[in-house]
C-alpha cells in the first residue's frame, strides 16, 4: 500500500515538473533571424562536394552541447543541430574567422536554417563577432 502511495505522489510530481520544462527548454533555443544569438564551440574548416560535386570548404563550429532554432514558420525549425555553419559579410571578422580555426570560440550573429546545397550544417550564422574562450 505504501508502496501505490508512494508511486502516485511521483507521478503527480513527474507531472508538475514535464509541463514546466518544455517552455524552458524551447526558449533555449537560438531564434530564427536574430541578430545578436550567441553560439560556442570548437572551430574547424570542413571540406564537402556541392551540388555539382566541386570541392568547396565551409567554416564549422563544433558545439560542446546540441542546440535548437526556433522559427514562426515550422519550414525554418531546427530541432537539434551539433554544428553551425558560420560566416561573416564582414572582412575584418571574415579574417578572425581564419586566426581562430581549432579554438573554441564565441560567437555571435544572425543564425538561420539550411536551405541550400551550400550550407553544411544544420544551422548557418552571418556572425558579427567572434572571439576566443
Amino acid at each position: 500500500m505504501k508502496c501505490m502511495f508512494a508511486l502516485a505522489n511521483l507521478a503527480s510530481v513527474l507531472l508538475l515538473i514535464f509541463p514546466l520544462a518544455g517552455p524552458a527548454m524551447a526558449s533555449d533555443c537560438m531564434q530564427f533571424d536574430a541578430h545578436e544569438e550567441i553560439a560556442e564551440g570548437r572551430l574547424a574548416i570542413g571540406h564537402f562536394q556541392d551540388a555539382a560535386d566541386r570541392p568547396e570548404s565551409a567554416y564549422i563550429l563544433s558545439l560542446p552541447v546540441p542546440t535548437c532554432l526556433d522559427a514562426d514558420d515550422p519550414e525554418y525549425r531546427v530541432e537539434e543541430a551539433q554544428t553551425i555553419h558560420i560566416y561573416s559579410q564582414d572582412e575584418a571578422v571574415q579574417e578572425q574567422i581564419e586566426r581562430f580555426l581549432g579554438m573554441t570560440v564565441l560567437v555571435r550573429g544572425r543564425p538561420f536554417g539550411a536551405h541550400t546545397s551550400h550550407h553544411h550544417a544544420p544551422i548557418v550564422m552571418d556572425i558579427t563577432e567572434i572571439d576566443t574562450q
